[in-house]
Order: structure tokens, then C-alpha cells, then sequence
């Protein structure tokens, strides 16, 4: 899935070798499906009952990560990408923490998409950009729906 949505962008280079990236993607994929990093969810997702893609989202108590989003080629630009992120801006918007991700810089438009969706640059390595989306309006005056935290008790 992931090489498919890579590969109808057009970002794997002449000499992209499928078989060598499959093996460490594969061990890679079994060590998070496994559980080894309890902070991070791997999940499939689903439109109209049919797979549509992967993400992939890394929970702290400082933050939420998107690690990653791939929608296959005929499930892009249709929303669904907005969607999911709209739906963690809510979430991070409700723990008062930011919504950090990773774009890679030969990947212009998911960048565009980010920044459309108001994330701010705050940052690059070699190879990615980093953004940020933290709530204008923190709901910290508003009562958490749980019981038990200090914010409830407002």
C-alpha cells in the first residue's frame, strides 16, 4: 500500500530497489503490529468497507504525532486524507497538546495540504519538513468529558 500511494506520486527514483525496502519494511511493520511501541497505532484505513490506506499516529502525554498517511491512488483527492487529520486536530485541540508530523520535502503536495489545514513549519531535516498544528483556542476552560481529572471538576 505504502509503495503504491509512493509510487503514483512519482517519488521512487530509477534505482529504487522494491525488494530490499519490502524486507525492512515488512520487520519494520511486524515490530509496530506487534506492539513493541506502545505509543504508536498502526491502522488500516477503511471506505465503504474497502481498505483505502495506512496511518500510523505515536500518543504522548507532550503530543500527537501523525508518523504517517498513505491512501491508495484512487482514494486520493477525495477528502478522506482532510478527514483523518481534521479528526486528530480535534483530538490533540481536546488534550490541549500540539499535532506534530514529518513531510517529506519531495512530497509538495501533502505539504500544501498540511499547511492549507493550518500547520506551521517548525523545522527540517535532510530529507523532511517538520509541521505543527496546535489549537488557537485551547478547550482547557471548557469541562473535560472524563471523571476523575482536574479539569472536570470546573
Amino acid at each position: 500500500m505504502v509503495i503504491e500511494a509512493t509510487r503514483a506520486q512519482g517519488r521512487l527514483g530509477d534505482g529504487f530497489d522494491e525488494e530490499q525496502w519490502r524486507a525492512g519494511f515488512s520487520a519494520w511493520t511486524l515490530e509496530q503490529v506487534h506492539n513493541e511501541c506502545p505509543e504508536t497505532t498502526t491502522s488500516v484505513v477503511e471506505v465503504g468497507g474497502e481498505r483505502a490506506g495506512r496511518l500510523r499516529v505515536t500518543r504522548t502525554a507532550g503530543g500527537i504525532e501523525l508518523d504517517g498517511i498513505q491512501l491508495l491512488p484512487r482514494f486520493q483527492r477525495r477528502g478522506i486524507g482532510t478527514a483523518v487529520v481534521e479528526d486528530l486536530k480535534t483530538q490533540a485541540a481536546a488534550a490541549d497538546v500540539p499535532l506534530d508530523l514529518g513531510v517529506e520535502k519531495d512530497n509538495p503536495d501533502a505539504r500544501r495540504l498540511y499547511e492549507r489545514l493550518g500547520f506551521l513549519h517548525v523545522g527540517e531535516t535532510v530529507q523532511e519538513y517538520r509541521l505543527r498544528w496546535h489549537s488557537p483556542t485551547p478547550l482547557l476552560d471548557q469541562p473535560c468529558p472524563c471523571a476523575g481529572c482536574a479539569r472536570s471538576q470546573r
